[in-house]
């Protein structure tokens, strides 16, 4: 079933439980093609909820109703999912590089894996070589994960993702794990690349700060609902809710913002 829609990405009237405790209520929002939106929100809000619900993994929580349309597409998100997130055109890159790498193998060999799982067989060297260039990567080498700074297995894990060339790529907690330099150049890099390829990002981050520093709209999640959902410039400014106005007044920004260019 398809439907025109002007949005690459439409979440409707999401509801979800853990057994009988709703976690998720009424959860409405859309991304656009090329645009970066970011869902904000304290521990237990249900950010990862929402993220495993759209991704069509029921564990821990159960989408009792709602629905998505990705790129015109229409997905029942309470049915078990019949297509791969990968095979509908979004990407998902865990907040953890050690969730989505093994570290008893080289990285060469994890690469290759990644290619081959994305059916990029065609993918030359040259494609290759621009990718993880985009992304401040130098040479695998010999080395295994291990060898490799957190900054660098995180942004491996993006390029992973991008390999399938998704038209949306997912963003859980992406600089958790990272030191606030890190964490900036990391961000800046991804999004520079989006930009290029015309890559829509979906963030789920705590962080208001570095939402408000790369997000065109915020979404804000308290308690498994969504309290306000608009542009970032706006939602900075003049939040409307409560909770809004008491993350606003308590945001910081402690990434260096110069150039990540050469680090």
């Amino acid at each position: 079933m398809f439907k025109t829609s002007t949005s690459l990405l439409e979440v409707s009237n999401l509801s979800a439980n853990i057994g009988r405790q709703v976690v998720l209520s009424d959860i409405s929002l859309d991304v656009q093609q090329g645009e970066c939106v970011a869902i904000i929100g304290g521990s237990g809000a249900g950010k990862s909820c929402l993220l495993r619900c759209i991704m069509g993994l029921h564990k821990p929580a159960k989408p009792t109703c709602g629905q998505m349309i990705f790129a015109d597409q229409v997905v029942d998100l309470t049915a078990d999912r019949s297509l791969r997130s990968s095979q509908l055109g979004f990407a998902f890159v865990p907040q953890n590089p050690q969730a989505g790498l093994d570290p008893l193998k080289r990285l060469a060999f994890q690469w290759k894996q990644a290619v081959r799982c994305a059916g990029r067989q065609d993918m030359g060297e040259e494609e290759q070589s621009k990718l993880l260039t985009s992304l401040g990567l130098p040479e695998f080498g010999t080395r295994y994960p291990h060898e490799w700074s957190q900054g660098m297995q995180q942004r491996l894990l993006i390029a992973f993702a991008l390999v399938a060339r998704p038209k949306l790529l997912v963003l859980d907690e992406p600089t958790s794990a990272l030191d606030p330099l890190i964490a900036a150049q990391t961000i800046m890099r991804v999004m520079a690349h989006a930009k290029e390829h015309d890559i829509a990002t979906l963030i789920v981050t705590h962080d208001l700060a570095l939402a408000a520093r790369f997000a065109n709209r915020l979404a804000i999640l308290n308690t498994g609902r969504i309290v306000e959902f608009g542009s970032t410039t706006t939602l900075m400014e003049a939040p409307a809710s409560d909770y809004g106005r008491l993350l606003v007044s308590n945001r910081h920004w402690s990434c260096h913002t110069r150039s990540p260019e050469g680090l």
